[in-house]
């Protein structure tokens, strides 16, 4: 079953922006803790390196920098914890690929610089202070390491994405709002497929009225302004948000202009032919039950093993679940399969669960029970 979310109300742009410059800021503090225990501690690892007859000066490894890491904070229990951590600083600017690569890797044939490191040769005065900050900038970059990860396995092509880095994709896309209401299966072909697009500055185009639609797109961070001839300005669209289906399923033009209403937009794009694949593919799957003209219940149809037979094949027969419906028939759907001799029946579902679960949010008790009663 599905839940309506309301979006809410974007931020000011003054405000946002404040709380992106105060974020780098302490992004940046944070880097500097961490680059000061390592001078203090470990400082051999920034040295001159020579890498295929190329001489690289005062750098460290990616390999290096995700072990010294991992043995410094034992709360990093995992080599992508500790990726996540260098990402966040590579995206500001305070460590650097020395060919300028965008995305943070773990091997010993790439080479990393801090771009302050020349400058940091003081030492904390207070033992006791220094500790303490230290931890500070761990916990800061720690929590934003996860979103830095994500936007580097997003910034690689779907096809050089390992199933560990789909995993993860997929995972956020359970907390998109634009895709609450597709079933998991397809959410893996999303995640099988999307792309990253990002836009710095305000007041960008992303596509105009007339154009013709070649992507779907889901707002990541960030918002945008919905314009079109004779009306201007019809509604914003912030975090969550999604915009272009239609001219990809009608095959028409764009039917609005697009322009980024903040710097810092992040996009999830899926180009057409993929978009209209699996869009066909879902309503292939998909049945609507109606009553009076009406959509009551939503389901789609999946394949679950059956029982082994005789000859020991296993056949397959089809499995439904809810997407969406009215909070009656979905409860009339629940009672029919919770019937042994139901062809819904399935004891691994988790259905019955989940309903009795969330069941108060679309339908209160005082509601459920005569429903419940109605039906016996």
């Amino acid at each position: 079953f599905s839940v309506v979310f309301q979006t809410p109300l974007p931020l000011p742009l003054e405000s946002a922006e404040t709380m992106k410059r105060v974020t780098s800021e302490k992004v940046l503090k944070a880097g500097k803790v961490l680059l000061n225990t390592l001078l203090t501690h470990t400082s051999s690892l920034i040295r001159d390196r020579k890498h295929h007859l190329k001489n690289y000066r005062q750098c460290c490894t990616g390999k290096e920098l995700v072990d010294w890491l991992i043995r410094l904070n034992p709360s990093i229990q995992s080599r992508s914890q500790a990726i996540g951590v260098w990402q966040v600083l590579l995206d500001e600017g305070f460590l650097a690929h020395v060919k300028r690569d965008l995305n943070f890797q773990d091997k010993d044939n790439q080479f990393y610089r801090f771009l302050e490191a020349d400058l940091m040769t003081e030492q904390t005065a207070n033992e006791k202070d220094s500790e303490e900050e230290l931890q500070e900038s761990l916990t800061l970059l720690t929590q934003m390491g996860p979103d830095a990860l994500l936007t580097m396995i997003l910034r690689k092509s779907p096809g050089q994405r390992t199933a560990e880095e789909l995993e993860l994709i997929f995972e956020e896309l359970l907390h998109i709002k634009a895709v609450a209401h597709l079933s998991n299966s397809v959410k893996r072909e999303l995640a099988s497929v999307l792309e990253f697009e990002s836009h710095a500055k305000a007041e960008t185009v992303l596509f105009s009225q007339g154009d013709k639609g070649t992507s779907w797109y889901i707002i990541w961070k960030g918002s945008v302004n919905v314009l079109t001839h004779g009306k201007g300005l019809v509604t914003t669209l912030s975090e969550g948000d999604d915009f272009g289906q239609l001219a990809l399923v009608n095959d028409a033009p764009r039917s609005a202009t697009i322009i980024l209403r903040e710097d810092n937009c992040h996009f999830l794009r899926v180009h057409k032919q993929d978009f209209i694949r699996i869009l066909k593919d879902v309503e292939a799957k998909t049945i609507r039950l109606k009553e009076h003209g009406k959509v009551v219940l939503v389901l789609e149809r999946g394949p679950q093993g059956g029982a082994t037979t005789a000859q020991g094949a296993s056949p397959t027969i089809d499995k439904y679940t809810v997407l969406a419906g009215t909070p009656e028939k979905i409860l009339e759907h629940l009672l029919e399969n919770m019937r042994p001799d139901s062809s819904f029946s399935d004891t691994s579902d988790s259905f019955v669960g989940d309903f009795l679960l969330t069941h108060n949010v679309f339908m209160p008790t005082s509601q459920f029970c005569p429903a419940l009663l109605h039906q016996y």
